[in-house]
């Protein structure tokens, strides 16, 4: 009975995290056709050209991790019906970090600047960056294969976003 469990279990994990990678893009999705916000999807057939081109090993190692980069931006002084669409963004993700159980492993306050990382449970899943500023509000999210190394590169600058 064990065995037929955990095979069920095995069987479902990939449904899973494509839900969780799911509820981010969705969001995501939502807010990147609304005025006042800016987008860029970098897709994996750049990362892997990227990853090809003329890097270093352990820049090609990391790149063939990745899947897919998105970059949500919002200006602080965008409103919607009254409020300000940093404001719902944030809540919309708030709600999906708790409904994922994502995990925060890293918050840095500035002055009036937060940076928060969040990672999915599993391995295979994403890293998402929220950034708050008086300016701007900010969701940079990497999906792929998350483990510790890309957490590495990302905390110590490696994963470059310019």
């Amino acid at each position: 009975m064990k065995r037929i469990l955990f095979v069920i279990v095995l069987s479902l994990a990939p449904f899973v995290l494509q839900g969780q990678v799911k509820s981010i893009n969705d969001i995501l999705d939502k807010y990147e056709k609304k005025k006042n916000v800016e987008s860029i999807m970098v897709s994996p057939e750049l990362l892997q050209l990227a990853g090809s081109s003329e890097t270093n090993e352990s820049t090609k190692q990391l790149l063939s991790k990745l899947s897919e980069l998105r970059i949500l931006s919002v200006k602080a002084s965008a409103v919607e019906n009254g409020t300000k669409l940093s404001q719902l963004l944030r809540e919309d993700l708030d709600k999906m970090i708790v409904a994922e159980k994502m995990s925060r492993i890293l918050r840095v306050q500035d002055g009036n600047e937060l940076m928060e990382m969040y990672k999915t449970k599993a391995t295979k899943g994403a890293l998402l960056f929220l950034t708050t500023s008086a300016n701007e509000f900010t969701v940079i999210s990497i999906f792929g294969e998350i483990d510790p190394s890309v957490v590495n590169a990302a905390i110590s600058g490696e994963i470059g976003i310019k």
